[in-house]
C-alpha cells in the first residue's frame, strides 16, 4: 500500500481535534460546576497546545500514522485534565459529569461531522476512506476522518482502563473499600487491558460503534 501524505495529515487532524475537544470539555464542565483552579482555567480552551503530551499526542500517533498499513484510526492520549473536586457542590455527581463531558463532546462532534457529510453529499462508506475520496471531495474527507477519530476516542474512554473516563466513573460510583481495591490493582488491570487491546479483543466493539454511526447517517 502506497503511503498517502494527505491521508496522514487528515488522520492526525481528526485525532488532534478529538483529543483537544475531549480534554477541553472536561475542563469546561469542571469550570461550569465551580472549579476555578488555575489548571482548570488553563485547560478550558480549544487551543490544542495546552493539551499536548509529547509521547501520547505526537510521537506514538506519528508511529501509527507512518506505519505501512496507514489506518484511519489512531490511538493516543493528551495531558490528563486535573480538577479540584472539593469545589463541587455534589462531589460524586459532578465528578461523573466531568468524566462524561469528554466522550460526550466527542460524540457531539461526530454527529456534527455526520450532518456535514450529508450536507456535502458524501455517499461512500466511512470504512473505505482513501486517496480517491480525498481527491474527489476534500471537505467530506475532513468530516469523515474527524468523525472516525472522535468515535474511537470517545468509545475507548468508556472502556474501564485505569485513567480513562469509564474507570473514573466506576471508581467514583462504588463504595470506598472497593474503590481502594480497584486503585491498588490499577497497574495489573492496565496491563491486562492493554494486552486485550493489542490482541484486538475490543476491535469488534469499536467497529460496532462505527457501524452504528454509518447506519445512522447512511455511510455504509
Amino acid at each position: 500500500m502506497n503511503f498517502d501524505f494527505r491521508i496522514a495529515i487528515l488522520t492526525y487532524f481528526g485525532f488532534l481535534v478529538a483529543l483537544t475537544m475531549h480534554e477541553a470539555a472536561h475542563a469546561y464542565m469542571a469550570k461550569f460546576l465551580g472549579d476555578n483552579s488555575p489548571d482548570t482555567k488553563e485547560r478550558a480552551t480549544i487551543n490544542p497546545l495546552p493539551h499536548i503530551d509529547i509521547w501520547g499526542t505526537i510521537i506514538f500517533p506519528a508511529i501509527m500514522i507512518l506505519s505501512p498499513m496507514q489506518l484511519p484510526i489512531v490511538f493516543g492520549w493528551a495531558k490528563p485534565t486535573s480538577f479540584n473536586a472539593n469545589a463541587f457542590r455534589k462531589m460524586k455527581r459532578d465528578i461523573n459529569l466531568v468524566s462524561l463531558a469528554g466522550p460526550g463532546a466527542n460524540y457531539l462532534i461526530a454527529v456534527i461531522c455526520g450532518l456535514g457529510l450529508k450536507l456535502v453529499g458524501f455517499q461512500d462508506s466511512i470504512f473505505q476512506l482513501g486517496g480517491a475520496v480525498v481527491e474527489a471531495n476534500p471537505l467530506a474527507a475532513i468530516f469523515a476522518f474527524t468523525a472516525i477519530s472522535n468515535i474511537v476516542i470517545g468509545t475507548l474512554n468508556f472502556l474501564p482502563f485505569p485513567g480513562s473516563d469509564g474507570w473514573r466513573i466506576i471508581v467514583n460510583s462504588v463504595n470506598y473499600n472497593l474503590a481502594q481495591k480497584l486503585n491498588q490493582s490499577s497497574f495489573i488491570i492496565s496491563m491486562g487491558m492493554l494486552l486485550l487491546l493489542f490482541l484486538g479483543v475490543f476491535n469488534p466493539f469499536i467497529s460496532g460503534c462505527l457501524y452504528l454511526y454509518g447506519l445512522m447517517f447512511g455511510l455504509l
